[in-house]
């Protein structure tokens, strides 16, 4: 004779003490302590991706997830260590509409994810994104990179001022 546990006989254990497995497609870790993702250095990752993976990465010693095609760190809530940065990108002269490449300091997310993200100033005129300038990537002639185009030239020795990294 069997006994049950349990009021439901939903849950079933997969191996081990506290690793259950519900009918509703859930995996349930029950432990007080920890629980160990798999890891190994960037050359082990799986060889067929799928998204929603999760390991630690002993190479970059980070938690990473793969998302949208690609492995990406997982990143903390915790404030960028660079924090607020002014990057002067040059003066004006009167014919120059593209001014950067922009450098946030942030190695993993070094440009802003919209124009909107940034503060840029000629002079000490606020410039409005969309209306007053977008971002551009690779323009012609520039080294590769982000930069800021305005829809027409800066003013003959106005300087140029951004403030990055206010959407880390």
């Amino acid at each position: 004779m069997r006994l049950i546990k349990r009021q439901t006989t939903n849950l079933r254990s997969i191996t081990g003490k506290g690793v259950q497995y519900t009918i509703n497609d859930e995996i349930i870790v029950d432990s007080k302590k920890s629980m160990l993702v798999p890891k190994g250095p960037t050359s082990n990752r799986p060889v067929t991706f799928t998204n929603g993976q999760i390991r630690y990465n002993t190479t970059t010693n980070e938690l990473e997830v793969y998302q949208n095609s690609s492995w990406r760190k997982i990143r903390y809530k915790e404030p960028n260590s660079v924090g607020i940065v002014q990057q002067n990108l040059g003066n004006g002269n009167a014919v120059e509409t593209d001014f950067g490449p922009l450098n946030s300091g942030d190695g993993d997310y070094p440009v802003p994810l919209a124009a909107q993200n940034i503060l840029v100033f000629v002079e000490n005129v606020f410039q409005i994104s969309t209306t007053n300038y977008t971002l551009v990537q690779n323009p012609i002639g520039k080294p590769a990179g982000w930069y800021v185009r305005f829809g027409t030239p800066v003013p003959l020795g106005k300087p140029v001022t951004v403030l990055h990294n206010f959407d880390k």
